[in-house]
C-alpha cells in the first residue's frame, strides 16, 4: 500500500490477543476475514500489524460503518496456505493468498503476515480507494461521507458503493467496484462517477443568467466592458459605446468538461449566433469629432458552477 501513495500513520486501537489461539499466518488471515464478514472492523484491526497506530478517524472506511451492510462485506474467503515473503520487512514474514466474493466478483488478493511481538499480523491488510468525478458535490463511500474533496483512502477489502450527492448544478451520481490488483502488491479499487447529468432545471437557470449578464454587457457604455464577450478596439479619445444584442445565442454547459481551476466548474458552449449591434462616437488623432457603427459576432466564454443557494454563471 505505500507504494500508491497512503501512509498510515494513525493512533488510539487496542489490540486484544486472545491466549492460547492459533497463531500462524494463515490463521492470522482466516480470523481477520471472518471479523470482516461479521462487520466487526475493531475486531478485524487486532490481526493487523502495528495496529495499535491506526487513527480511524483519519481512514474513515475502517471502521464499523462502513462493514454495516451485507453487500459491502467480503465473504467465503478461501484462504491459501502461507509462502516465504522475502527478507525487505525487516522481520520474518510470509505470504498468504485469499481469494474471497465481493460485489458478486471472484478477488485474489495476496497479504503479507509479519511476526510482530511474537504473534503473527497481517501488514496493511488494506486497498486503496479512489473516487473520480465527484465534481465538488459531497462523496459517501458504503454511507461513509469523504467530504467533497477527491482522495484517496485506505478500505477493507470488499465491495464500494460511492454516491455523489446532487446539487443544484449536477445531479447525483452513483459507482461501485472491488479492488483490483495494481502493481506488484498494491491492490485499488477505482470507482469512477463518470459523465454527470445536469440537475433539474439548472440549464434553465444558466440559459437565464447568461442572457441576464449579456443585457448588463449590452448596456456599457465602455468599448471593452468587463467580463464581456465582446469588445471594440476604437483609435481615439473621449470614446462612447452604444451596445444592441441582436442575437442571443443558444447556451448550454459540457458536463464533460473540466475547467482548469475548478474541478466542480461546468464550461459554458453557444451554438455560435450572437451578433451584437454597436454604435461608437470618439474623438481622433487630429481632434476630430467622429463616429461609427456595425455588427459583431461574439461568442460565449465562461463557466457554470453550484452555490448554497444556486448556480453561478461568470462570463469571461
Amino acid at each position: 500500500m505505500a507504494a500508491a501513495g497512503v501512509v498510515l500513520v494513525m493512533t488510539g486501537v487496542v489490540v486484544a490477543v486472545t491466549a492460547g489461539r492459533e497463531d500462524s499466518p494463515r490463521a492470522a488471515a482466516e480470523h481477520y476475514f471472518e471479523a470482516l464478514a461479521d462487520g466487526d472492523a475493531e475486531r478485524a484491526l487486532t490481526y493487523v500489524a502495528s495496529a495499535e497506530q491506526i487513527d480511524v478517524s483519519q481512514y474513515p472506511l475502517l471502521g464499523n460503518q462502513a462493514l454495516s451492510e451485507d453487500r459491502y462485506r467480503p465473504g467465503d474467503a478461501d484462504v491459501g496456505e502461507d509462502m516465504a515473503a522475502g527478507g525487505q520487512f525487516g522481520t520474518e514474514a510470509r505470504s498468504v493468498r485469499v481469494v474471497y466474493r465481493a460485489g458478486g466478483q471472484s478477488v485474489a488478493q495476496e497479504f503479507v503476515a509479519v511476526n510482530e511481538n511474537g504473534a503473527w499480523r497481517l501488514r496493511l491488510p488494506f486497498v486503496l480507494l479512489g473516487i473520480d468525478g465527484g465534481r465538488g458535490r459531497e462523496v459517501t463511500v458504503n454511507g461513509v461521507g469523504l467530504g467533497s474533496a477527491g482522495r484517496a483512502t485506505a478500505a477493507f477489502p470488499g465491495a464500494f458503493e460511492a454516491v455523489a450527492t446532487g446539487n443544484t448544478l449536477l445531479a447525483e451520481s452513483r459507482a461501485s467496484g472491488v479492488a483490483q490488483r495494481h502493481g506488484i502488491v498494491d491492490y485499488v479499487a477505482s470507482l469512477q462517477f463518470g459523465v454527470p447529468e445536469l440537475a433539474p432545471g439548472a440549464r434553465e437557470s444558466i440559459r437565464s443568467q447568461a442572457r441576464t449578464a449579456l443585457d448588463r454587457c449590452a448596456s456599457s457604455t465602455g468599448a471593452q466592458p468587463a467580463g464581456c464577450p465582446f469588445a471594440l478596439n476604437v483609435p481615439g479619445t473621449d470614446i462612447g459605446v452604444t451596445w444592441s444584442v441582436t442575437t442571443y445565442p443558444q447556451v448550454d454547459v459540457r458536463t464533460d468538461s473540466i475547467v482548469w481551476f475548478s474541478g466542480a466548474a461546468l464550461q459554458l458552449v453557444d451554438d455560435g449566433t450572437g451578433k451584437v449591434h454597436w454604435s461608437a462616437t470618439y474623438t481622433d488623432a487630429g481632434g476630430t469629432r467622429k463616429s461609427q457603427s456595425g455588427d459583431s459576432t461574439f461568442r460565449i466564454n465562461g463557466n457554470a458552477q453550484a452555490t448554497p443557494t444556486g448556480i453561478q454563471v461568470s462570463l469571461v
